[in-house]
């Protein structure tokens, strides 16, 4: 990989970040708007994502957060008050925003007309106010009396020794997008022929921008005045440099030269490099000051490091081949008697089950990288429906495998937009029930055991069972006998829906069936409850983590096949008899229930020893399914390979895994085995 390319990574990487506290800390000044705390941090914020983009050459990017800049600095100083419709207005710079960020990070480079909100945003300010006013009233002078004691005693020795010491202050452009950038560039250029011992403001104000246009130094070198003036000029967007040379009869006099020279005593050997290092212990000095004084606010970091995904994988598979081999070779230890090595292969065991255990928690991530987008979508929905909507997040410091927490939010999204629009009633509806006005969606994670449970519930309308039923009628699926919970389990029903109106938020009646489906691919399950005007609960049950499961190995005709235990509820002898025809579908009575058999060696195309059957009960979307096999070999720790080729496009597999003893197995998606089956009846 290349320079070139390592920067556009991180520049997405952190863009994201931004973007996304951004999001967060807007929805909090909207609940509350006095906190200026709040106001400094999405400042800071968009400054620093404008000098990011900016210094990438993304110059769209960079004139629309200039221009949130203007907006939030009018809320910096109060002269703007912060509203629900202006809060809007910047929420929708954010949404262009990232828009053009992943059009950047597709390597697509449309044209974008972003004058309508530039408009609005310079609407939102206040025409009689020029920004650049405070410009003005910017000290552009030098007065050397402000140099303190300590750096006049620097500068005393360095002169001694026929060194150059000057003031300078630079004064940059007025709209330079980048001042922090131009800052840098100056002090950079400097520093490469001398020292620069004091700046005004601080070192990492002057990096960050955080001036209006004038910044000053004082700097110690070999080099001429004119020299100096050449290198700071030769910067872009200086508009003007003042320089005055500091000598012995204008630095302050708070130090001496008797003082001087009494301690440069026996230095008679005191070398042009000397008095630069001297210089130096002074900076870091200073630096050690700044760094005690500047850190009010600041946390100590946490010691991390940025790694590449690839390499993470890499460590994943690589464990995941010690896992392999580690059940070889118990194997062989057992089908060869090989007791003396028993004791090495339980300490082999248990090293690659701690690196396993280490390497899963490395992959895992909080759910809250999903669960964060949803404070600005309901925000946003309740503006849209008309409806007072409550968020309540819970438990989203709970952790995944980074695979299953970047396959979960499009099902979330679903769920969320459905309680929103489906679930809350509007307020009036509310009020005439006698709820509060304002409905509320509790979004909850939480680990259960080696599985992470996510609930999405509202305290609204909830399922009609008997909408459900008419509706069920109507697409000839027979409903009849089934009691209020067996209802509700048929939306998750291919196309299945009771709304009569199609909206743009949800109700298009192809979402609950692909809910289920990506819930299952995942190796999850998914169930719902509801009451009427008490609400809806739907709980999603996940695996902690897609690379190593437990698995249930099974013998379909001459072939052996995986299966994931995790959604695997109970495990019967197929007797004869047991199972039956109903609707032209082969079924089995499991407590009362009718539950769809599905032949997985038809589904496969395998032909089927037909002896000593077995139905392995699953639970998909609150429903059983039967899924009947040959023969039960036993459970197994597995590692999942993904499939590439043909077999990568075929739905029945979800991987495959290499056993202890080298042979390669399928792992079925018992999710697309079970699709379609038992929609006729329950």
């Amino acid at each position: 990989m290349d320079d070139s390319q390592k920067y556009r990574d991180l520049f997405f990487e952190e863009t994201d970040e931004y973007l996304q506290t951004l999001n967060d800390n807007l929805l909090q000044l909207e609940k509350d708007t006095e906190n200026p705390g709040i106001i400094d941090e999405i400042f800071r914020s968009a400054h620093t994502l404008k000098g990011m983009a900016a210094t990438m050459g993304y110059t769209t990017m960079a004139e629309l957060t200039h221009r949130m800049e203007n907006v939030l600095e009018l809320f910096r100083n109060g002269t703007l008050s912060v509203t629900s419709d202006v809060v809007s207005v910047i929420f929708k710079c954010l949404d262009k925003l990232s828009e053009i960020v992943e059009d950047l990070r597709n390597e697509s480079y449309p044209q974008y007309d972003i004058s309508d909100l530039l408009n609005e945003l310079d609407g939102l300010s206040n025409p009689d106010t020029s920004k650049e006013e405070p410009v003005q009233g910017v000290d552009f002078s030098i007065d050397i009396k402000e140099i303190s004691e300590i750096d006049a005693s620097v500068i005393q020795s360095a002169i001694e020794k026929n060194f150059n010491a000057f003031s300078i202050a630079v004064r940059i452009v007025e709209n330079c997008l980048l001042k922090g950038a131009r800052a840098y560039l100056v002090v950079n250029k400097l520093e490469q022929e001398g020292d620069i011992i004091q700046t005004t403001p601080g070192v990492e104000d002057l990096e960050d921008g955080n001036f209006d246009r004038v910044f000053k130094l004082v700097y110690i070198t070999k080099q001429d005045r004119a020299f100096v003036l050449e290198s700071i000029e030769n910067v872009s967007e200086i508009e003007e440099v003042i320089i005055e040379q500091i000598t012995e009869e204008n630095i302050p006099k708070g130090y001496t030269l008797a003082e001087s020279q009494e301690e440069a005593k026996n230095e008679d050997q005191f070398s042009d490099e000397a008095a630069m290092a001297s210089v130096k212990a002074k900076i870091s000095e200073t630096a050690k000051t700044e760094e005690k004084t500047g850190a009010i606010s600041s946390t100590p970091s946490s010691q991390s490091i940025r790694v590449d995904l690839s390499r993470l994988d890499n460590f994943m598979n690589l464990v995941s081949e010690l896992v392999i081999y580690r059940t070889r070779l118990e194997e062989l230890s057992t089908r060869y008697r090989a007791t003396e090595i028993n004791e090495p292969l339980e300490q082999v065991a248990r090293i690659t089950s701690d690196l396993q255990d280490l390497v899963l928690k490395i992959r895992m991530q909080p759910v809250s990288v999903v669960f964060n987008r949803f404070p600005r979508m309901i925000r946003d929905l309740s503006q849209e429906l008309g409806k007072e909507i409550d968020l309540v997040i819970e438990g989203e410091e709970t952790e995944l495998d980074r695979t299953v927490v970047s396959e979960i939010g499009e099902p979330l999204v679903h769920l969320m937009r459905n309680a929103a629009d489906h679930g809350i009633e509007s307020a009036q509806e509310r009020s005439a029930k006698g709820k509060d006005k304002k409905g509320t969606i509790n979004l909850t994670a939480y680990q259960e055991g080696n599985k992470v449970v996510i609930r999405v519930s509202d305290d609204g309308k909830g399922i009609d069972p008997q909408k459900i039923k008419e509706s069920a009628i109507r697409k000839g699926i027979p409903a009849e006998g089934l009691d209020d919970n067996d209802l509700v389990q048929l939306i998750f029903n291919q196309g299945f829906s009771t709304n009569t109106q199609v909206t743009n938020i949800s109700g298009r009646g192809v979402g609950m069936d692909v809910v289920r489906q990506k819930i299952s691919s995942l190796g999850g399950s998914i169930d719902v409850s509801s009451d009427i005007d008490k609400g809806t609960t739907f709980v999603i049950k996940l695996p902690l983590t897609l690379s190593i499961i437990q698995a249930l190995m099974v013998h379909v005709g001459s072939e052996t096949f995986a299966l994931p235990l995790g959604i695997i509820e109970k495990v019967v002898n197929a007797k004869p008899g047991d199972i039956r025809q109903s609707h032209n579908e082969e079924v089995y009575i499991y407590r009362g229930k009718v539950i769809p058999v599905i032949r997985v060696n038809e589904k496969l195309g395998i032909e089927s020893e037909g002896i000593n059957q077995h139905i392995i009960l699953v639970m998909l979307g609150g429903r059983y399914y039967g899924l009947l096999v040959d023969d039960l070999i036993g459970q197994q720790e597995i590692v999942i390979k993904k499939l590439s080729g043909t077999l990568g496009n075929m739905k029945e597999y979800l991987g495959a895994t290499i056993l202890g003893n080298g042979d390669i197995t399928l792992i079925l998606d018992v999710g697309n085995l079970c699709s379609g089956k038992g929609e006729n009846f329950e």
